[in-house]
């Protein structure tokens, strides 16, 4: 699936460094793509930047939030937006570059044959470049984790690479919750209680190109107890 309306979402927080290459490089590609930037106030300018630069490309919609700050909150409010632009096909990627824009191609020509379609470093033909081993560890143990827990069965569970069939975006929609990075994990678990179709596809993860990574041990550790919070039905934010 090629075709059709494709609406982008990158939640920023100080990535001015990397949003208008990244953006360019999203625009370059041969689809029908619009770009939803979605910047919670980063004290850097990331979403003055790209406001400034992109004035005028009706491809590009910059959103600069200053209350109810949050990777999940942010997430959330592109959803909404990207839906109300009525788009056929929903995206989210991260914005600092360890999601390489040419791989959108792929993973939105095969929701021909799934619902939802989600890049894997995992998968014959992905990897990882990243230099951390402790948070490549964390990634696999997660993985273990949330399939046991949640049911959700991927071989990369925590990507935050992946796009969506307007229409399946549009039925969990209201059951999103998350203030903070676990909305990635909070979606793929709706997706799969409702039994949509997910494919996974390869990609390449890389390190970030400018700036620094934002995981922090204490969010590894909330990460943990809020997946048991969302398998019981206690989940709420």
């Amino acid at each position: 699936m090629r075709g059709g309306k494709i609406a982008v979402i990158i939640p920023t927080y100080n990535e001015k460094d990397n949003i208008v290459p990244l953006v360019n490089s999203i625009l370059a590609l041969p689809m029908d793509i619009s770009v939803f930037i979605v910047d919670d106030n980063s004290p850097d300018g990331t979403g003055e930047t790209a406001r400034k630069y992109f004035r005028g490309n009706d491809r590009v919609n910059v959103y600069i939030r200053t209350e109810n700050r949050g990777r999940g909150c942010a997430g959330i409010f592109g959803y909404g937006k990207a839906l109300e632009g009525k788009f056929d096909i929903i995206g989210e990627m991260d914005g600092d570059f360890s999601h390489t824009p040419e791989f959108i191609i792929v993973l939105v020509s095969l929701l021909k044959e799934a619902d939802v379609v989600s890049g894997s470093r995992f998968l014959r033909g992905g990897r990882s470049l990243r230099q951390s081993i402790v948070r490549e560890f964390v990634t696999y143990c997660a993985r273990i984790y949330l399939r046991l827990t949640l049911g959700i069965k991927l071989t990369d569970p925590t990507s935050g690479f992946r796009f969506f069939k307007s229409s399946v975006l549009s039925e969990i929609y209201p059951k999103l919750k998350s203030k903070d990075a676990f909305i990635v994990t909070e979606v793929f678990y709706h997706i799969f209680r409702q039994n949509f179709k997910v494919k996974e596809a390869p990609i390449i993860f890389c390190e970030r190109k400018y700036g620094k990574s934002k995981l922090k041990f204490f969010t590894l550790v909330k990460y943990l107890y809020r997946v048991v919070l969302l398998r019981v039905g206690l989940f709420n934010g």
